[in-house]
């Protein structure tokens, strides 16, 4: 993620078009929008419900919307206004969010031999929330066995470059 950081020159993720900024800006816009939301709506809400609820409205790809319509649609599925107010922050200017508070506030603990998970980091239950696999009778969602690797205490890291 430390790519999708803004360098010397950043103008923003709309205006800022290299290949590591474009690609780790927006996992790392994604990232913060679910832990937003997920703080401001207690868990009961996610990035997956604002995306189903603009493909549902949108009917996949049959339309062009601007991106204020896309991010008012997100933003009314989940209760907030998380999807314009980051959008806002990020698009013309250098957003840095210190992501070793993030990693620190969701539990992330990098150790010898991988990661450990802190159970009692303020956003531990957000972090479970995240990788938790989705709910039954949510047809068609793609998920990894997040349980298989929650309910471990060391996960393999994988590090770029």
């Amino acid at each position: 993620m430390p790519k999708g950081l803004p360098q010397p020159g950043d103008q923003g993720l709309d205006r800022t078009h290299t290949w590591a900024r474009t690609y780790w800006g927006g996992a790392l816009y994604c990232l913060i929008a679910d832990v937003q939301i997920r703080e401001k709506t207690k868990n009961r809400r996610g990035l997956q419900d604002a995306l189903r609820a603009i493909a549902r409205a949108a009917g996949g790809m049959s339309q062009e919307w601007s991106i204020a319509r896309v991010l008012s649609v997100g933003d009314a599925a989940t209760g907030t206004t998380v999807l314009t107010d980051l959008y806002v922050a990020m698009k013309d200017h250098p957003y840095a969010p210190d992501i070793l508070m993030l990693w620190s506030d969701l539990g992330l603990q990098l150790g010898e031999g991988g990661m450990r998970f802190d159970e009692t980091a303020r956003l531990a239950a957000v972090r479970r929330a995240i990788t938790r696999a989705p709910s039954a009778g949510r047809a068609g969602d793609a998920h990894v066995d997040a349980d298989a690797v929650t309910n471990q205490s060391t996960i393999v890291v994988f590090r770029d470059g």
